[in-house]
């Protein structure tokens, strides 16, 4: 009689007539198994993680402390005791309110109906009705056949609580680093919080949020008599204090963590618990050798390796960062396929368990003059050879509202002009700026846009140096589009993604798209040859990488980000070091000694057991041309042989007229 009232009541609440058809079973509930984690494959077919190694450890009502299981109780369902499945007094409140309200805004679930959702997440969610009348069946005959206690035993176990994490003792694991039976009062109020909202009260991701929430369930723990009116006070002037990242113990934290998102974006919140096998093009060696160059580097920083550095060094003991960000000097790397855009190693950050926030994927910092080898990209697609003759002087411009801007230059007053090629390698800012007016801004914006870059990049003469912000990972992708001859990319994580019976179910899209002349990524490509060989970038030299690479320094005003994004013929790979609240890291401090020796060594681990690359070569459509390096113009006999280089053209650009000697 009184499941009878409820199906009335929710069909009342629901407006109409609907059976609860297809409802699952006892049986099935019997039968329910806890899903499969979901591992992750390295590009070598080793596992990279579980994304839910015991993501639900099963524990006894015994186990769990009273204010944990009486606190849901308190909170999620606080005549559990008393009603049989349904609680006729939420089913009867709901129905005045939705009645006043005319639409369906208020539900009466119990703790019994919320286990029959867990248990079941194929109940249809689009049809709120048919859902609520399965929940409504299933609860009653469920009290029917088991005890309050294992009813709210499995509960426990079962709820979910953010993060992949299952179950009130995995999730104590998960975030405070303990045992469910040994959490504080203010722990177990945040894992009881949880339960409404598992993503919007993440502890990790709004804190603020997470801490409001937690008070909230003292305040009703105090009134339900779970815990006194002081023990409540005082629990809620306790700070948040939460373990170290689940992700922190792997090889490839970040690269795990961002694997677990893209998961979640695509396959919804289960996914860690689906039995999914993703493949990925992570290769294991760069992976350790990008985070072992990095630390060392950050390391050698702080020792005063480099001149004498003032800010905090961490102790022995990194704890995690607070919500402001790191205080800490940070870096990323990132390493691509240069063909495919695959990620072969990711890392995000010093130290995941201090801050899990992806530098790599999800920041965006200035580039300084790792930028320009987008300005001289598009005015080589627009004509400009890089034989020609450019001045250095220098220059004076207004710039987005500005008086005027006067960029400064570290190639000598004494030199008034140099070859585009020479000026790319050396990194003039003057000569940078004139290719940038030579090409416009607006084209210059649009090179960027075809490379990859998303970032928003104003079209103002200061870009021509890398005052627009970009993302390490989009950065390197736009290299790449240079390295592999003009082909678009996209970096990505993932390769495919299988079922548990090895059913694919979503590959990564094919991409043999040409988005550049192939001339234009040679020639851009073989002046960055120039700039590792002799300009900027030598340092990779000096470490002893001598396999064909090519590559830009980065530093921005004040020494504030320093980078080296460079390129072989099949790998790319963008390194970044700087503060997450911008500030000069050395007075002396450029891309070319703190970031590129980062690069040199990931890349020398990372051909260390596989085949060198061949060079890049000139595509056959290019005009080689002998000219005299002096004036740009073709070279004849008179010239002096150390003059002389071939230089490459697009058909039709190159020089028509002989030097004078």
């Amino acid at each position: 009689m009184r499941r009878a009232l409820v199906l009335s009541a929710v069909l009342i609440l629901a407006g109409g007539p609907a059976p609860a058809q297809n409802c699952p079973t006892l049986d099935a509930f019997r039968r329910y198994q806890p899903p499969e984690a979901t591992r992750v494959f390295a590009l070598d077919g080793s596992r990279v993680a579980d994304l839910s190694p015991e993501r639900r450890v099963v524990v006894t009502l015994a186990e769990v402390p009273r204010m944990v299981s009486y606190g849901f109780v308190a909170v999620e369902d606080r005549r559990f005791f008393q009603h049989d499945g349904v609680d006729l007094r939420g089913v009867g409140r709901a129905v005045v309110r939705n009645l006043r309200a005319l639409a369906l805004e208020e539900g009466f679930s119990t703790i019994t109906m919320q286990l029959t959702r867990k248990v079941f997440p194929e109940l249809p969610q689009y049809d709120k009705l048919r859902r609520k009348l399965c929940e409504v069946q299933l609860a009653g005959v469920i009290e029917e056949h088991y005890t309050k206690q294992q009813i709210l035993e499995r509960y426990l176990n079962q709820i979910y609580l953010g993060d992949g994490l299952y179950g009130v003792e995995e999730a104590a694991r998960a975030y405070f680093g303990k045992r469910v039976r040994d959490v504080s009062l203010p722990e177990a109020a945040v894992l009881i919080g949880l339960a409404k909202n598992p993503e919007g009260y993440n502890p990790r991701k709004h804190p603020a949020a997470t801490i409001q929430r937690r008070n909230v369930v003292l305040d009703v723990l105090a009134r339900e008599k779970v815990v006194t009116a002081a023990t409540a006070a005082t629990a809620k002037r306790q700070p948040l204090r939460l373990a170290p990242p689940l992700e922190a113990a792997g090889p490839a934290p970040y690269f795990v963590a961002a694997i677990r998102r893209e998961l979640r974006e695509r396959f919804g919140d289960s996914a860690d618990i689906r039995g999914l096998r993703v493949h990925t093009g992570l290769d294991p060696a760069v992976q350790q050798a990008a985070t072992q160059a990095l630390r060392a580097q950050l390391a050698r920083v702080e020792s005063g390796e480099f001149g004498r550095y003032r800010h905090p060094v961490p102790g022995s003991q990194l704890g995690p960062a607070n919500g402001t960000g790191s205080p800490y000097l940070q870096g990323a790397v990132v390493v691509l396929d240069a063909a495919s855009g695959e990620i072969r190693a990711l890392v995000g950050g010093r130290d995941f368990s201090h801050s899990s926030y992806d530098r790599a994927l999800t920041a965006r910092r200035q580039p300084g003059s790792a930028f320009k080898p987008i300005v001289y990209a598009a005015a080589l697609r627009d004509g400009l050879n890089a034989g020609d003759r450019i001045e250095t002087t220098p220059v004076n411009l207004p710039n987005a509202g500005a008086v005027t801007w006067r960029p400064d230059d570290l190639v000598p007053d004494s030199i008034t002009s140099l070859s585009v090629r020479d000026a790319l390698a050396l990194s003039s800012n003057h000569a940078a700026v004139r290719v940038g007016q030579w090409a416009t801004a607006e084209r210059v914006v649009d090179m960027a846009r075809t490379l990859g870059l998303t970032t928003p990049i104003p079209a103002y003469p200061s870009i021509f140096l890398g005052a627009a912000e970009v993302n390490p990972a989009e950065f390197a992708g736009a290299y790449a589009v240079l390295a592999n001859g003009g082909f678009a990319i996209h970096p990505h994580l993932v390769r495919r993604v299988e079922d548990a019976h090895g059913r694919v179910l979503w590959r990564a899209p094919a991409q043999r798209r040409q988005v550049i002349d192939a001339g234009v990524a040679w020639l851009t490509t073989s002046m960055l040859e120039e700039a590792v060989n002799r300009g900027t970038g030598t340092v990779v030299r000096r470490l002893g990488f001598q396999h064909p690479a090519a590559g830009k320094t980065g530093t921005t005003n004040e020494a504030r980000d320093v980078w080296f994004v460079g390129m072989t013929p099949d790998l790319v790979g963008a390194v970044w070091l700087g503060f997450d609240r911008p500030r000069t890291i050395l007075p002396n401090a450029f891309g070319g000694n703190l970031a590129a020796p980062v690069w040199a060594q990931v890349m020398t681990a990372a051909y260390r057991n596989r085949p060198a690359p061949l060079p890049w070569t000139p595509p056959a459509h290019l005009v080689a041309v002998p000219i005299d390096t002096e004036t740009g113009l073709l070279a004849t006999t008179d010239c002096p042989p150390e003059h002389v280089r071939i230089e490459y053209y697009l058909p039709g650009t190159e020089p028509q007229t002989q030097c004078r000697h």
